[in-house]
Protein backbone atom coordinates (compact mmCIF):
# COMPACT_ATOMS: atom_id res chain seq x y z
CA UNK A 1 0.00 0.00 0.00
CA UNK A 2 1.36 3.66 -0.67
CA UNK A 3 -0.74 6.86 -0.11
CA UNK A 4 0.32 10.52 0.20
CA UNK A 5 0.01 12.71 3.04
CA UNK A 6 -0.43 16.19 3.02
CA UNK A 7 -2.15 19.26 4.41
CA UNK A 8 -2.11 23.16 5.06
CA UNK A 9 -2.37 23.86 1.27
CA UNK A 10 -3.71 26.96 1.74
CA UNK A 11 -4.04 28.20 -1.28
CA UNK A 12 -4.10 31.49 -2.58
CA UNK A 13 -2.63 32.82 0.44
CA UNK A 14 -0.67 35.83 0.01
CA UNK A 15 2.66 35.82 1.22
CA UNK A 16 3.49 38.42 4.16
CA UNK A 17 6.83 41.06 3.83
CA UNK A 18 6.66 41.96 0.55
CA UNK A 19 5.91 45.01 -1.00
CA UNK A 20 6.43 46.62 -3.79
CA UNK A 21 7.56 43.70 -5.87
CA UNK A 22 7.99 43.36 -10.04
CA UNK A 23 5.26 41.54 -11.19
CA UNK A 24 7.28 38.98 -12.96
CA UNK A 25 8.20 38.20 -9.36
CA UNK A 26 4.90 38.73 -8.23
CA UNK A 27 3.03 36.45 -10.95
CA UNK A 28 5.50 34.04 -9.25
CA UNK A 29 4.46 34.24 -6.06
CA UNK A 30 0.68 34.42 -6.12
CA UNK A 31 1.47 31.27 -8.25
CA UNK A 32 3.58 29.70 -5.00
CA UNK A 33 0.50 28.02 -3.02
CA UNK A 34 -0.98 26.48 -6.47
CA UNK A 35 1.72 25.44 -7.88
CA UNK A 36 3.27 23.28 -4.65
CA UNK A 37 -0.19 21.48 -4.80
CA UNK A 38 0.06 20.64 -8.55
CA UNK A 39 3.49 19.11 -8.22
CA UNK A 40 2.23 16.65 -5.16
CA UNK A 41 -0.92 15.90 -7.58
CA UNK A 42 1.37 15.09 -10.50
CA UNK A 43 3.86 12.58 -7.89
CA UNK A 44 0.77 10.91 -6.81
CA UNK A 45 0.07 9.87 -10.30
CA UNK A 46 4.03 9.23 -11.07
CA UNK A 47 3.81 7.08 -7.77
CA UNK A 48 0.76 5.43 -8.58
CA UNK A 49 -0.89 6.32 -5.19
CA UNK A 50 -3.70 4.01 -3.79
CA UNK A 51 -4.93 7.36 -2.24
CA UNK A 52 -4.59 10.76 -0.98
CA UNK A 53 -4.66 12.53 2.85
CA UNK A 54 -5.76 15.66 2.84
CA UNK A 55 -5.96 17.19 6.57
CA UNK A 56 -7.37 20.50 6.86
CA UNK A 57 -6.76 24.14 5.69
CA UNK A 58 -6.95 23.37 1.86
CA UNK A 59 -7.83 27.17 1.49
CA UNK A 60 -6.55 29.88 3.56
CA UNK A 61 -10.02 31.51 4.46
CA UNK A 62 -13.59 30.69 5.47
CA UNK A 63 -14.42 32.28 2.13
CA UNK A 64 -13.12 30.47 -0.79
CA UNK A 65 -11.88 32.38 -3.90
CA UNK A 66 -13.39 31.30 -6.64
CA UNK A 67 -9.74 30.81 -8.62
CA UNK A 68 -9.05 28.56 -5.75
CA UNK A 69 -12.00 26.30 -6.04
CA UNK A 70 -11.51 25.98 -9.97
CA UNK A 71 -7.96 24.83 -9.22
CA UNK A 72 -8.56 22.43 -6.42
CA UNK A 73 -11.31 20.75 -8.10
CA UNK A 74 -9.12 20.69 -11.59
CA UNK A 75 -6.61 19.08 -9.55
CA UNK A 76 -8.78 16.35 -7.96
CA UNK A 77 -10.44 15.75 -11.53
CA UNK A 78 -6.80 14.33 -12.35
CA UNK A 79 -6.70 12.26 -9.98
CA UNK A 80 -9.78 11.03 -10.56
CA UNK A 81 -8.74 10.79 -14.21
CA UNK A 82 -5.37 8.40 -12.43
CA UNK A 83 -8.20 6.03 -10.35
CA UNK A 84 -6.72 7.92 -7.35
CA UNK A 85 -9.51 8.46 -4.13
CA UNK A 86 -9.51 11.35 -1.83
CA UNK A 87 -10.11 11.79 1.63
CA UNK A 88 -10.95 15.57 2.69
CA UNK A 89 -11.01 17.62 5.99
CA UNK A 90 -11.87 21.34 6.27
CA UNK A 91 -9.44 22.63 9.27
CA UNK A 92 -9.53 26.47 11.57
CA UNK A 93 -8.69 28.55 8.50
CA UNK A 94 -11.49 26.53 6.01
CA UNK A 95 -14.04 25.56 8.40
CA UNK A 96 -17.27 24.53 6.66
CA UNK A 97 -20.04 25.95 9.10
CA UNK A 98 -22.95 23.84 6.99
CA UNK A 99 -23.89 27.85 5.61
CA UNK A 100 -20.91 27.69 3.39
CA UNK A 101 -20.83 28.28 -0.51
CA UNK A 102 -20.96 24.41 -1.43
CA UNK A 103 -18.20 23.14 -3.79
CA UNK A 104 -19.02 20.32 -6.52
CA UNK A 105 -16.08 17.57 -5.67
CA UNK A 106 -15.39 14.84 -7.97
CA UNK A 107 -16.53 11.33 -7.27
CA UNK A 108 -13.24 10.11 -5.57
CA UNK A 109 -13.18 12.71 -2.77
CA UNK A 110 -14.69 11.72 0.42
CA UNK A 111 -15.05 14.41 2.66
CA UNK A 112 -15.42 14.48 6.56
CA UNK A 113 -18.02 16.05 8.41
CA UNK A 114 -18.20 17.84 11.92
CA UNK A 115 -18.33 14.65 13.95
CA UNK A 116 -15.57 12.09 14.13
CA UNK A 117 -16.55 9.06 11.47
CA UNK A 118 -14.94 6.50 9.59
CA UNK A 119 -14.58 5.69 5.50
CA UNK A 120 -13.45 2.71 4.76
CA UNK A 121 -11.44 1.66 1.27
CA UNK A 122 -10.73 -1.96 -0.18
CA UNK A 123 -7.62 -1.96 -2.71
CA UNK A 124 -7.35 -3.97 -5.45
CA UNK A 125 -5.22 -6.41 -4.02
CA UNK A 126 -8.26 -6.81 -1.10
CA UNK A 127 -6.55 -4.60 1.63
CA UNK A 128 -9.09 -3.09 3.56
CA UNK A 129 -8.11 0.39 4.68
CA UNK A 130 -10.24 2.27 7.68
CA UNK A 131 -9.60 6.33 7.52
CA UNK A 132 -11.04 7.86 10.04
CA UNK A 133 -11.03 12.27 10.38
CA UNK A 134 -13.60 15.05 11.21
CA UNK A 135 -13.89 18.90 9.63
CA UNK A 136 -13.79 22.18 11.78
CA UNK A 137 -17.66 23.63 12.19
CA UNK A 138 -16.11 26.63 13.19
CA UNK A 139 -12.40 28.53 13.64
CA UNK A 140 -11.81 27.15 17.27
CA UNK A 141 -12.42 23.86 18.25
CA UNK A 142 -11.91 23.60 22.26
CA UNK A 143 -12.94 20.13 22.11
CA UNK A 144 -10.89 16.93 22.29
CA UNK A 145 -11.48 14.96 19.24
CA UNK A 146 -9.31 12.22 19.39
CA UNK A 147 -11.40 10.85 22.61
CA UNK A 148 -13.98 10.20 20.19
CA UNK A 149 -11.92 8.40 17.35
CA UNK A 150 -12.65 4.38 17.88
CA UNK A 151 -10.06 1.99 18.77
CA UNK A 152 -8.63 0.10 15.41
CA UNK A 153 -11.27 -2.67 14.90
CA UNK A 154 -10.99 -5.48 12.18
CA UNK A 155 -9.05 -3.90 9.68
CA UNK A 156 -5.46 -4.50 7.62
CA UNK A 157 -5.13 -0.63 8.37
CA UNK A 158 -6.19 1.68 10.23
CA UNK A 159 -5.49 5.82 9.41
CA UNK A 160 -6.66 8.64 11.75
CA UNK A 161 -6.55 12.06 10.08
CA UNK A 162 -6.38 14.96 12.98
CA UNK A 163 -5.81 18.95 12.13
CA UNK A 164 -5.03 19.82 15.32
CA UNK A 165 -2.04 20.82 18.00
CA UNK A 166 -0.76 18.81 21.10
CA UNK A 167 -2.36 20.14 24.26
CA UNK A 168 0.04 22.10 26.43
CA UNK A 169 -0.88 22.99 30.23
CA UNK A 170 -1.28 27.26 30.32
CA UNK A 171 -1.92 27.51 26.54
CA UNK A 172 -5.06 28.14 24.93
CA UNK A 173 -5.82 25.05 23.21
CA UNK A 174 -7.86 25.83 20.69
CA UNK A 175 -7.73 23.40 17.98
CA UNK A 176 -8.63 20.25 18.43
CA UNK A 177 -6.18 19.58 21.42
CA UNK A 178 -4.81 16.01 21.87
CA UNK A 179 -1.95 14.29 23.60
CA UNK A 180 0.64 10.98 22.28
CA UNK A 181 -0.16 9.13 24.72
CA UNK A 182 -4.27 9.37 23.65
CA UNK A 183 -3.42 9.02 19.82
CA UNK A 184 -0.85 6.08 20.84
CA UNK A 185 -4.20 4.35 22.58
CA UNK A 186 -6.02 3.67 19.61
CA UNK A 187 -3.74 1.73 18.20
CA UNK A 188 -3.49 2.59 14.84
CA UNK A 189 -1.00 2.28 12.14
CA UNK A 190 -0.55 5.95 11.02
CA UNK A 191 -1.81 9.57 12.02
CA UNK A 192 -1.99 12.22 9.65
CA UNK A 193 -1.60 15.30 11.26
CA UNK A 194 -2.56 18.98 10.14
CA UNK A 195 -2.30 22.37 11.00
CA UNK A 196 1.51 22.84 12.14
CA UNK A 197 2.99 23.80 9.48
CA UNK A 198 6.63 22.74 9.89
CA UNK A 199 6.83 18.80 9.15
CA UNK A 200 7.75 16.70 12.14
CA UNK A 201 7.47 13.31 13.40
CA UNK A 202 5.93 13.05 16.53
CA UNK A 203 6.28 9.51 17.48
CA UNK A 204 8.37 6.78 15.11
CA UNK A 205 5.82 3.75 15.30
CA UNK A 206 2.82 4.04 14.90
CA UNK A 207 3.97 7.05 12.73
CA UNK A 208 2.43 9.93 14.17
CA UNK A 209 3.18 12.99 11.39
CA UNK A 210 2.97 16.30 10.56
CA UNK A 211 3.04 17.02 6.95
CA UNK A 212 3.89 20.68 7.70
CA UNK A 213 2.99 23.55 4.95
CA UNK A 214 4.16 22.47 1.51
CA UNK A 215 5.16 26.31 0.38
CA UNK A 216 6.11 28.99 3.27
CA UNK A 217 4.29 32.21 2.91
CA UNK A 218 6.42 34.33 5.00
CA UNK A 219 9.74 34.65 6.54
CA UNK A 220 8.75 32.30 10.37
CA UNK A 221 8.26 29.59 7.53
CA UNK A 222 11.59 29.16 6.03
CA UNK A 223 13.08 25.56 5.74
CA UNK A 224 11.72 22.72 3.53
CA UNK A 225 8.57 22.01 2.99
CA UNK A 226 7.00 19.14 0.92
CA UNK A 227 4.73 16.02 1.79
CA UNK A 228 4.55 12.49 2.70
CA UNK A 229 5.24 9.48 0.96
CA UNK A 230 3.72 6.68 3.08
CA UNK A 231 4.58 2.70 2.40
CA UNK A 232 3.53 -0.62 3.68
CA UNK A 233 6.88 -2.33 4.90
CA UNK A 234 5.65 -5.61 6.59
CA UNK A 235 3.25 -4.82 9.60
CA UNK A 236 4.31 -0.99 9.44
CA UNK A 237 3.83 2.26 7.59
CA UNK A 238 6.96 4.24 6.61
CA UNK A 239 6.37 7.37 5.68
CA UNK A 240 9.51 9.55 3.56
CA UNK A 241 9.08 13.12 3.55
CA UNK A 242 9.07 14.66 -0.03
CA UNK A 243 10.29 18.18 -0.56
CA UNK A 244 9.42 20.79 -3.07
CA UNK A 245 11.31 23.09 -4.61
CA UNK A 246 8.85 26.03 -4.02
CA UNK A 247 9.86 29.73 -3.27
CA UNK A 248 12.67 29.27 -0.55
CA UNK A 249 12.82 32.14 2.31
CA UNK A 250 16.50 32.67 4.13
CA UNK A 251 18.38 34.59 6.20
CA UNK A 252 21.73 35.51 5.16
CA UNK A 253 24.54 37.35 7.05
CA UNK A 254 26.75 39.83 5.39
CA UNK A 255 30.01 40.58 6.73
CA UNK A 256 30.50 44.52 7.04
CA UNK A 257 33.73 44.38 8.38
CA UNK A 258 35.94 46.68 5.39
CA UNK A 259 32.61 48.71 4.44
CA UNK A 260 31.76 52.16 4.94
CA UNK A 261 29.82 54.30 2.05
CA UNK A 262 26.39 53.05 0.84
CA UNK A 263 28.20 51.65 -2.58
CA UNK A 264 30.01 49.35 -1.01
CA UNK A 265 27.51 48.26 1.04
CA UNK A 266 25.22 47.34 -1.85
CA UNK A 267 27.86 45.58 -3.53
CA UNK A 268 28.21 43.30 -0.40
CA UNK A 269 25.18 42.33 -0.20
CA UNK A 270 24.85 41.21 -3.97
CA UNK A 271 27.92 39.14 -4.09
CA UNK A 272 26.29 37.29 -0.55
CA UNK A 273 23.01 37.14 -2.82
CA UNK A 274 24.97 35.36 -5.77
CA UNK A 275 26.20 33.09 -3.34
CA UNK A 276 22.85 31.54 -2.54
CA UNK A 277 22.49 28.15 -3.43
CA UNK A 278 19.13 26.24 -4.56
CA UNK A 279 16.80 26.08 -8.39
CA UNK A 280 13.84 27.73 -6.96
CA UNK A 281 13.29 31.72 -6.29
CA UNK A 282 14.84 32.59 -2.50
CA UNK A 283 13.44 35.64 -0.73
CA UNK A 284 16.49 36.64 1.41
CA UNK A 285 16.49 38.75 4.72
CA UNK A 286 20.37 39.93 5.04
CA UNK A 287 21.34 40.86 8.24
CA UNK A 288 24.60 42.95 8.83
CA UNK A 289 27.26 42.07 10.76
CA UNK A 290 30.23 44.31 11.82
CA UNK A 291 28.77 47.14 11.25
CA UNK A 292 30.37 49.67 13.60
CA UNK A 293 32.27 51.99 10.85
CA UNK A 294 29.07 52.03 8.91
CA UNK A 295 28.97 56.02 7.77
CA UNK A 296 26.11 57.97 8.76
CA UNK A 297 24.87 57.97 5.57
CA UNK A 298 24.50 54.52 5.35
CA UNK A 299 22.57 54.13 8.71
CA UNK A 300 20.36 56.63 7.12
CA UNK A 301 19.99 54.57 4.16
CA UNK A 302 19.28 51.58 6.17
CA UNK A 303 16.75 52.81 8.24
CA UNK A 304 14.33 54.15 6.13
CA UNK A 305 14.64 51.69 3.50
CA UNK A 306 16.55 53.75 0.29
CA UNK A 307 18.87 51.18 0.65
CA UNK A 308 17.32 48.51 -0.04
CA UNK A 309 14.87 50.01 -2.58
CA UNK A 310 18.43 51.06 -4.51
CA UNK A 311 19.22 46.77 -4.38
CA UNK A 312 15.84 45.94 -5.46
CA UNK A 313 15.59 48.39 -8.26
CA UNK A 314 18.73 47.18 -9.71
CA UNK A 315 18.03 43.41 -9.22
CA UNK A 316 14.71 44.59 -11.38
CA UNK A 317 15.97 46.48 -14.48
CA UNK A 318 18.24 43.28 -14.60
CA UNK A 319 15.57 40.78 -14.72
CA UNK A 320 17.65 38.83 -11.97
CA UNK A 321 14.43 36.89 -10.42
CA UNK A 322 16.76 34.16 -8.47
CA UNK A 323 17.19 35.82 -5.32
CA UNK A 324 15.07 38.79 -4.06
CA UNK A 325 16.16 40.61 -1.12
CA UNK A 326 13.39 41.98 1.26
CA UNK A 327 15.20 42.94 4.17
CA UNK A 328 17.93 44.54 5.62
CA UNK A 329 18.70 44.79 9.06
CA UNK A 330 21.76 45.04 11.38
CA UNK A 331 22.20 42.28 13.26
CA UNK A 332 22.22 42.89 16.96
CA UNK A 333 24.77 42.89 18.83
CA UNK A 334 23.78 40.04 21.82
CA UNK A 335 20.54 37.91 21.31
CA UNK A 336 19.31 38.50 25.08
CA UNK A 337 19.23 41.87 27.00
CA UNK A 338 21.97 42.59 29.65
CA UNK A 339 19.84 41.04 32.51
CA UNK A 340 23.13 42.02 34.72
CA UNK A 341 22.22 45.56 33.90
CA UNK A 342 18.48 44.60 35.44
CA UNK A 343 17.33 43.73 38.88
CA UNK A 344 17.51 40.46 38.40
CA UNK A 345 14.89 40.23 41.14
CA UNK A 346 12.63 42.68 39.83
CA UNK A 347 12.87 40.82 36.32
CA UNK A 348 11.94 37.28 37.91
CA UNK A 349 8.77 38.83 39.85
CA UNK A 350 7.31 41.07 36.57
CA UNK A 351 7.85 36.90 34.66
CA UNK A 352 5.85 35.43 37.27
CA UNK A 353 3.02 38.27 37.53
CA UNK A 354 2.65 38.77 33.77
CA UNK A 355 3.43 35.82 31.47
CA UNK A 356 0.37 34.05 33.39
CA UNK A 357 -2.25 31.72 31.35
CA UNK A 358 -4.71 33.97 32.14
CA UNK A 359 -3.19 37.58 31.07
CA UNK A 360 -2.45 35.02 28.01
CA UNK A 361 -6.46 34.25 27.36
CA UNK A 362 -7.34 38.34 28.31
CA UNK A 363 -5.11 40.16 25.96
CA UNK A 364 -3.03 37.85 23.28
CA UNK A 365 -6.43 35.67 22.50
CA UNK A 366 -8.20 37.73 20.92
CA UNK A 367 -5.80 38.83 18.79
CA UNK A 368 -5.00 35.80 17.66
CA UNK A 369 -8.04 35.11 15.71
CA UNK A 370 -6.53 37.40 13.24
CA UNK A 371 -4.96 35.24 10.49
CA UNK A 372 -1.79 37.15 10.10
CA UNK A 373 -0.77 37.37 14.00
CA UNK A 374 -1.92 33.55 14.20
CA UNK A 375 0.33 32.72 11.71
CA UNK A 376 2.95 34.78 12.57
CA UNK A 377 3.22 33.42 16.29
CA UNK A 378 2.31 29.90 15.98
CA UNK A 379 -0.50 27.56 17.30
CA UNK A 380 0.13 27.65 20.85
CA UNK A 381 1.23 30.67 23.27
CA UNK A 382 2.55 29.72 26.41
CA UNK A 383 3.73 31.81 29.54
CA UNK A 384 7.33 30.39 27.95
CA UNK A 385 6.95 31.23 24.51
CA UNK A 386 5.73 34.68 25.29
CA UNK A 387 8.48 35.00 27.57
CA UNK A 388 11.08 34.07 25.11
CA UNK A 389 9.62 36.34 22.79
CA UNK A 390 9.90 39.58 25.19
CA UNK A 391 13.46 38.73 25.79
CA UNK A 392 13.91 38.57 22.20
CA UNK A 393 12.83 41.97 21.38
CA UNK A 394 14.27 43.49 24.21
CA UNK A 395 17.61 42.30 23.73
CA UNK A 396 16.89 43.74 20.08
CA UNK A 397 16.11 47.19 21.90
CA UNK A 398 19.27 46.58 24.08
CA UNK A 399 21.56 46.27 21.27
CA UNK A 400 20.19 48.98 19.66
CA UNK A 401 20.83 51.51 22.45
Amino acid sequence: MKFIHTADLHLASPFQGLTDIPHQLWQRVHAATFAAFKKIVTAAIDEDVDFMLIVGDVFDREQKSIAAIDFFVAQLQRLAAAGIPVFLSYGNHDFNTGTDQQIDLPANVRVFGPTVSTKHLTLSDGTSVAITGFSYAQRWVDEDFAASFPVKKSTDWQIGMLHGAQYQAGGSNHYAPFTLDELRAKHYDYWALGHIHKHQLLNAQPPIVYSGIPQGRHKNEGGQHGYYLVESRGHQLVPAFKPLDGIAWAKAGVDLSSVTNPQALAEAVTQAGTKLTGNSLTLVAFQLENTDQLSPECRTMLRDGTLLNHLQDQLTRQNQIKWWPYELSIAPTTALPKLTDLDQRFWTDAQKAVFTPENIARVAQPLLRQDVLFDQLGAELTPEKLYQLAKQVLGGINSEN
